[in-house]
């Protein structure tokens, strides 16, 4: 009976093994050209060639075979690779995104390649790629010999100019407001969280500043203030310390001033009443500055009738040009989202810090570029809406909520760059 539960338990073990080997994070499809042999023929990725044999050829290819990073861009590119003379000739290629799910190998592929030179996104590829200008340019390449290296060159050359005009097409991104950002640089891979101020530490320096303005204040309009600050000065001191949480510091507060005010000495109980103001200053200004109660500091961002491309386009510039100014900084975002400060989760912090890089990612030269090309990466990815935009796909998710008079970042998440690590 044993051997029986043995066998059974190594044919279903086997079975298993067997679907997850069909499984494909990327499906390679296309048709080797007449006039190159499938002698030594392989799909190259940036981990393995996978061998073709036949004209009419499928393939599967994983995440650890394609390599390719979590960020907008890729980092590689696929090639259908004829290796059977002294050099290596590549035939087709094509760019490979984290979204990528299925790919043709073809004169399509390449001359999409072509036309967005680094510029494109899985989104303004797809979009390049089944334009009727780019099908039109590639059913032309696809008559020429794909042996003819001289020819084949000569057409791109041709047409490298329509190539290039086709990332933009008809669309006609706006443009932004020149923006001096010679002393600003945003950290893409981690840092955000430091753009907010830390709410411990907003508590505890306007407690502090707060109470050492009204000491000295106090001191010099009345003497017997002074006197007993003299006296207390052990216990007083002691507040103004470090403490391991707020709640400590206003326990501890409590404590001694109760105490002063349990003298019934007017001196006393003004010296209470300098640390009781001191903490509940330091709680509004918290509460005030997770709130957005008339605060809408970017003005790009109060037009509740924007397009989502835009938005993005907007709202990333600001948060570029903003890092430095934290209260503008925390305007950006929603109430919600700001509860979660400080921010210790790693992974959001990675995606907020490459969401805020996207407008200098995106870009070749300038901020500017990088503004337009993101309207042009995510022209009408949602329906328009004047309260709420939720996005997401395979590599990373963003909100956005009107609250308040101004589109506010809600929430956001990104695939680790290191994806493929994983299995």
């Amino acid at each position: 009976m044993k051997q029986g539960l043995v066998f059974l338990g190594l044919a279903l073990g086997g079975l298993a093994l067997n679907v997850n080997a069909q499984q494909c994070d990327l499906t390679i499809t296309g048709t080797v050209p007449e006039g190159i042999s499938l002698d030594k023929l392989v799909v190259s990725t940036y981990n393995k060639e996978l061998p073709v044999t036949s004209r009419d050829y499928s393939l599967c290819a994983s995440k650890q075979d394609l390599e390719v990073v979590g960020r907008h861009s890729p980092n590689n590119t696929i090639y259908l690779m004829d290796k059977s003379g002294a050099i290596p000739r590549g035939i087709y290629t094509a760019e490979v995104f984290v979204q990528s799910k299925a790919i043709t190998l073809g004169p399509a592929s390449s001359l999409t390649k072509q036309a967005c030179n680094l510029r494109c996104g899985y989104y303004a590829n797809q979009r390049v790629l089944h334009s009727d200008k780019l099908q039109q340019l590639a059913s032309q390449y696809q008559q020429l010999a794909a042996s003819d290296r001289k020819a084949i060159g000569s057409f791109v050359s041709q047409h490298k100019a329509e190539l290039a005009q086709l990332y933009y097409g008809d669309l006609k991104p706006k443009s932004m407001a020149p923006v001096d950002t010679s002393d600003l640089w945003v950290d893409p891979y981690s840092g955000a969280g430091l753009y907010f101020d830390s709410p411990e530490n907003l508590l505890n320096s306007t407690f502090r500043d707060t109470v050492g303005t009204e000491a000295r204040e106090a001191r010099k309009q009345d003497k017997a203030v002074a006197e007993v600050m003299k006296q207390h000065m052990a216990s007083l001191q002691g507040l103004m310390k470090g403490f391991n949480s707020w709640q400590a510091r206003g326990d501890a507060i409590a404590t001694v001033t109760d105490e002063l005010k349990a003298s019934q000495d007017p001196a006393a109980t003004q010296v209470a009443q300098i640390f009781i103001d001191g903490y509940q200053e330091a709680e509004a200004t918290l509460k005030a500055y997770l709130a957005n109660d008339n605060k809408t500091p970017i003005a790009s961002l109060t037009q509740a009738d924007k397009a989502f491309e835009l938005l993005l386009a907007d709202w990333t510039v600001a948060a570029y040009t903003h890092s430095k100014d934290k209260q503008a900084f925390s305007a950006l975002f929603s109430e919600q989202f700001k509860l979660k400060l400080p921010i210790k989760d790693r992974e959001l912090d990675k995606a907020l810090s490459r969401l805020i890089d996207l407008p200098s990612h995106l870009s070749k030269m300038s901020l500017e570029q990088g503004y337009q090309n993101i309207q042009v990466e995510f022209k009408d990815a949602l329906p328009k809406s004047s309260e709420r935009y939720d996005f997401k796909d395979a590599l990373h998710s963003v909100s956005f909520v009107y609250e308040k008079g101004a589109w506010r970042l809600d929430s956001v998440s990104q695939l680790p760059i290191a994806h493929y690590e994983t299995n």
